[in-house]
């Protein structure tokens, strides 16, 4: 008769409960001075959904933060992350964000690193692409989504709790957060809360409070072993040493070289791949589009909000459109100045600094394609970083 042996169940369940239980202090030294500067320009996704990596971070006054989009991965020699390395000595980009990481992402993504705000210098870019009437999608909230941030959130008693409410019902407005019975049953009943604890809520608490330790292990782990390197087309000779204008004309002549082969000044490589093959079909194709009317405003208000209340001391950048492309599109101007002049206003609102570069829309070389900042766009940029850096 054939024995059985619980000896691989039971091997599996001590790994299990180590992993578990394993206490995060005892690893957290792992963490590396050089694994945390990795991370500064590698864009990944398991870094800015996570928190680990960035709590060293932000406790490094060396580091300053620029939260953003797809612009942060258009690496030139302009680009902050090359010119900071280049000229200005005890200070160095750390970029949070990719495509898609758009106001309410970059929330919950502070909110869990509040109580390390106070003081900090840190950059916005606003991007005005993100201010459709409907604010971020489901296509894109959900790959950028952070399960422990949201969870984090849930358990946050550090902010102010307006302002977790009025996020908390923008969240459960995503199916990614709904489908997650624990969080969203959290959620709810912070909105519905009387004081008192729920028997739904006294049920799922303990059960939610696991969870989020297993994703702070996960964090933990691929701290440690998830790096890797990313090209950063640096040329210090281009950048290192020059003056402001110096720094201009060079990036002028680096996109002029790079952006030749079409009228509207984006690099010859996406005209060709994205423009050229449909350059007739998208004339005129937005012309009852605007950026007026959008969710997304109240998303990026709650950014606003967050960083007075813990006292950061943030530079927002203000970016602008391809001037000439969205004409070509019939992209009404009007939608776009309302656009410029709302983030001017909700920035001035907050007592915040705002290097705004709408004017910038019909700038040769300011900007790489039909939105995403490049060449001449990221020399104004680190000008106003190094200002708001020495002040």
């Amino acid at each position: 008769m054939k024995k059985f042996s619980f000896a691989p169940m039971i091997i599996a369940v001590v790994l299990f409960l180590i992993f578990v239980f394993f206490p995060n202090k005892w690893l957290e030294h792992f963490i590396t001075d050089e694994k945390v500067e990795s991370a500064s320009t590698e864009l990944s996704p398991l870094m800015f959904q996570g928190e680990l990596i960035q709590s060293k971070m932000l406790a490094n006054k060396k580091y300053y933060p620029i939260y953003g989009s797809s612009e942060l991965s258009r690496f030139d020699p302009f680009h902050p992350s090359n010119f900071f390395r280049a000229n200005v000595k005890g200070c160095e980009p750390f970029l949070v964000g990719r495509g898609g990481t758009q106001s309410i992402i970059q929330f919950m993504n502070l909110a869990s690193h509040a109580d390390q705000l106070k003081g900090k210098k840190l950059v916005f870019i606003v991007s005005p692409q993100w201010f459709h009437k409907g604010g971020i999608d489901e296509f894109h909230f959900a790959p950028n989504y952070s399960m422990l941030q949201a969870y984090d959130l849930a358990f946050n008693k550090t902010i102010d709790p307006t302002l977790k409410k009025e996020a908390i019902r923008r969240l459960l407005q995503f199916d990614v957060i709904k489908r997650d019975r624990l969080l969203s049953t959290l959620f709810k009943s912070e909105l519905e809360s009387s004081g008192h604890l729920s028997l739904k809520e006294k049920a799922v608490k303990p059960l939610a409070y696991v969870n989020m330790q297993l994703l702070k292990k996960k964090d933990l782990y691929y701290s440690i072993i998830g790096h890797y390197k990313r090209n950063l087309h640096m040329k210090s000779d281009l950048v290192k040493d020059k003056s402001w204008n110096e720094l201009e004309k060079e990036a002028t002549q680096y996109g002029k070289a790079r952006a030749n082969n079409n009228p509207f000044h984006v690099s010859n490589q996406y005209y060709e791949k994205k423009i050229a093959p449909k350059l007739d079909t998208l004339k005129n194709r937005k012309t009852e589009t605007s950026f007026a009317h959008s969710v997304e405003y109240k998303d990026f208000q709650m950014i606003l909000n967050l960083l007075k209340e813990k006292g950061a001391k943030p530079l927002f950048v203000s970016l602008p459109v391809n001037g000439k492309w969205y004409d070509y599109t019939g992209f009404p101007k009007e939608g776009r100045d309302i656009y410029y002049n709302k983030i001017r206003n909700q920035v001035s609102r907050a007592g915040f600094p705002l290097a705004d570069f709408s004017g910038h829309e019909y700038d040769p070389y300011f900007l790489k394609d039909t939105m995403h900042i490049a060449w001449k766009g990221w020399v104004y940029m680190d000008r106003e970083m190094v200002k708001h850096w020495k002040q």
